[in-house]
């Protein structure tokens, strides 16, 4: 139901709890759906799920199934942050299919 888009870089237990508590805030049922971009695609066949018109990839299929999308950001840290997902292209591109209507979706 919800595609999440997020960096890759947060500590797991960041990204769990900020789904739980979307789920929670959004009272969403314990059957619900999210899409994360690792299960979004193929990793073992990442050259066939990529390709030139971002609107051909998987990612988008799955932004076009979902009912919106939760950005997960991080906090500042010695390595990263504050919000990584915002310097990060496919990131970018998940906020904008989401936030434009006009962006490819039929």
């Amino acid at each position: 139901q919800w595609f999440i888009s997020h960096w890759w870089g947060e500590a797991v237990h960041a990204f769990t709890t900020c789904v739980q508590r979307h789920a929670e805030i959004r009272q969403l049922p314990g059957t619900a759906c999210d899409w994360v971009c690792a299960y979004a695609n193929r990793q073992h066949a990442l050259s066939q799920e990529v390709a030139a018109d971002p609107r051909e990839t998987s990612f988008f299929r799955a932004l076009n199934l979902s009912e919106g999308v939760l950005l997960i950001l991080d906090e500042a840290t010695e390595s990263s942050g504050p919000a990584t997902p915002f310097t990060r292209i496919w990131c970018a591109f998940e906020e904008f299919v989401a936030l434009t209507p006009s962006a490819g979706r039929p």
